[in-house]
């Protein structure tokens, strides 16, 4: 893959790549994106404040304007704590969102959310999830976002609802990133992507 982006199966444009490399180039086999993250691989700002280089992940994203829902399933290779896929809004270093498939520290994999605001993030774990991963969601409606989850694809429960002080006419980078904070590194796979330049009607049950 010498020019480095990245065509998707069910995104109507092609994703490249940001941040630290990782070790290995994405692979696209049929329907399935995999990519891998190498050890410490991570996006997260301390809220307490960071010290040194921030961490990094690479990211593979685009740019889009105006309202869209982009989802898909995803899974990773669930071995160390906070080894996760993720669906990626990023305006700039210190303005993102994430919604992950994650492995949190009791060895449960399970849906977690961070937005990261004026160079500050949050996290939010939410409910458990098998060990195959889940499809999630993210949908824009003006300067306004929703992240959702849902085992199967169809029937979608709100992770959160937030707005990162951005305006609606503001281009965002959306993607995938595959994390691996306090392993040796991963791989996380991205299923049944899906990318509609639609509004969501309705946030508390996603539809």
């Amino acid at each position: 893959m010498t020019s480095r982006s990245l065509s998707c199966p069910g995104l109507p444009f092609p994703l490249e790549p940001h941040g630290g490399a990782a070790p290995r180039d994405p692979d696209v086999t049929g329907t399935v994106v995999r990519l891998t993250a190498g050890a410490g691989a991570d996006l997260f700002l301390d809220p307490r404040g960071v010290e040194g280089p921030r961490p990094d992940a690479e990211r593979w994203t685009a740019p889009v304007d105006g309202d869209f829902q982009l989802q898909a399933h995803v899974a990773a290779g669930f071995v160390a704590d906070f080894d996760s896929g993720v669906l990626l809004g990023w305006f700039d270093d210190d303005t993102w969102f994430k919604v992950c498939a994650e492995r949190d520290p009791a060895g449960i994999t399970r849906v977690v959310s961070v937005v990261t605001r004026d160079g500050a993030s949050d996290d939010c774990d939410s409910w458990p999830i098998d060990g195959s991963g889940t499809h999630l969601r993210i949908s824009r409606m003006g300067g306004a976002f929703a992240l959702h989850a849902s085992h199967d694809g169809d029937r979608w429960s709100l992770v959160r609802y937030f707005s990162v002080g951005r305006s609606a006419a503001e281009t965002l980078q959306v993607g995938f990133v595959a994390q691996s904070p306090a392993g040796s590194g991963t791989w996380a796979t991205f299923t049944d992507i899906r990318f509609s330049r639609t509004t969501l009607l309705e946030v508390r049950d996603g539809s």
